[in-house]
């Protein structure tokens, strides 16, 4: 199917609910965006394409759902995601079937040692699904690990472990949304050679726990005696 025919398909199943194509445009522009970056992210990590099937089967269809309803609020529609979810599942195409098409592990386990977070960078969102989608943050590895064990440590926060992706995700106390943390190795910048975080980790080393002064690994080399 074409992209004219797609859109017109598109206009008169959301003319049966009322809604103008503009407004169904709208929506449908905000979840292209949100799986185009996800696209990207995959292709970057796993050096293949995150097919439509691949991508449901990463979020679910509660992850789909979720998505339709930031649509449907950044569309003007309010929190009305299941009629934006019914548009959208109505004239959208069949899962593409690739050759690389392997089966992937996406499901989690319970992340029981930070040690296991060993990328040295994350790109890390707070997902809530009553907010904003949150663009991110790159977080040092050392950073991370640190957080998840104060995270675990406290309270009812917990953590889990996608095996195939290496994304954690994680709760901190009694906050209602989730921390998730994907791996973004070509992030990492240099770190301290006494407590592992970035220089920028630095500037406020008494939220991000890091060490008071950033020790570059060359400095720490050169004052080393040479025997």
């Amino acid at each position: 199917m074409d992209q004219p025919t797609r859109e017109r398909l598109l206009h008169a199943e959301a003319a049966r609910y009322g809604i103008t194509p503009d407004v169904i445009d709208r929506a449908v522009g905000v979840i292209a965006a949100v799986q185009r970056r996800d696209r990207a992210d995959f292709r970057e990590h796993f050096g293949t394409e995150l097919t439509p099937d691949r991508w449901l089967a990463a979020h679910g269809v509660s992850g789909f759902r979720e998505l339709c309803a930031y649509a449907a609020r950044k569309a003007g529609l309010g929190d009305d995601g299941e009629l934006i979810m019914r548009i959208v599942s109505a004239i959208a195409p069949q899962p593409e079937q690739r050759a690389d098409d392997r089966p992937l592990q996406f499901w989690a386990r319970p992340l029981t040692d930070p040690a296991e977070a060993a990328c040295p960078a994350y790109r890390v969102t707070y997902e809530d699904p009553r907010a904003d989608i949150s663009p991110g943050f790159d977080w040092s590895g050392a950073l991370l690990r640190r957080t998840l064990h104060e995270a675990t440590g406290r309270g009812p926060g917990a953590a889990s472990l996608e095996e195939a992706t290496g994304v954690v995700a994680f709760t901190d106390g009694d906050l209602r949304g989730t921390y998730v943390a994907r791996p973004a190795p070509a992030h990492a910048q240099p770190t301290c050679a006494r407590c592992g975080q970035w220089e920028g980790e630095h500037a406020l080393h008494e939220r991000f726990g890091s060490c008071p002064e950033f020790i570059a690994l060359a400095a720490r080399l050169a004052v080393v005696p040479v025997p």
